[in-house]
Formats: C-alpha cells, structure tokens, sequence
C-alpha cells in the first residue's frame, strides 16, 4: 500500500515538473545554456549547482527540496569523517553550503514573486 502511495506520488511530481518546462520552454533553454557554459568553463559540478538553482527560480518550485539536500549533506558529513573519508566529507560539506546558499536566494526571488504571501504572516504576528 505504502509503495503504491509513493510511485504514485512520484508519478505526479513528475507530471508537474513536465507540465511546468513544457509551458516555459524558452527558460528551459536559457536554463541549459547557462548550465552547458558553467560545465565548459568550471566543470560538471559547478554544472549541476547552477542547472538546480536555476530550475528553481524559473520554474517557482518549492525550495524546501533543496532544503532537504542541505540537511542531507550535513547529516552525513560525520559519518563520513568518522569513515576517514575525509576528501569526499570536505567536497558534501561545500556542496551543503551551496545549497543553504541557494535556499536562501530562492526565498529572496520568492519574497519579491510573492509579496503578499509575506504581508498575511507579518499581520498575524502583531
């Protein structure tokens, strides 16, 4: 039943995810072809970072899922250090970083798309 649940789940994200570049094909493009210059000039994994962080401002995702990669790459930090492995626990700590980076910008491109989400929060609060 749990399975069923998650493929299902799954299934749907990535319905949305094809609906959204679909209905936004020139961002795609512009997308690519920033990822495809950063890969040229700084390699694959500065790559990979700009093409994540760009899907996400063009396509207003929810940047929790970033979030999560953050705290991922920070959990597993020790256990790679207590492994001695300490190279690739260096390389995920970097890449944590950018991601709690990007968390941030993505609320500051949220915070200006979307005023009003914020001004319900800041009545509620007085």
């Amino acid at each position: 039943m749990k399975k069923i649940i998650k493929k299902q789940f799954l299934i749907n994200l990535f319905e949305l995810i094809k609906k959204d570049i679909i209905a936004k094909k020139k961002q795609g493009v512009i997308l690519i072809v920033i990822s495809i210059s950063f890969g040229i000039y700084f390699g694959l994994s500065a790559s990979l970072l700009w093409f994540l962080f760009l899907a996400f401002a063009f396509y207003d995702w929810d940047n929790r899922v970033i979030g999560v990669m953050a705290l991922i790459s920070l959990t597993s930090c020790p256990f790679l250090l207590q492994f001695k492995q300490n190279d690739i626990a260096e390389r995920v700590a970097v890449h944590a970083f950018f991601f709690l980076v990007m968390v941030v910008a993505l609320q500051l491109i949220e915070y200006k798309r979307h005023p009003e989400l914020f001004k319900e929060n800041q009545n509620e609060e007085k």
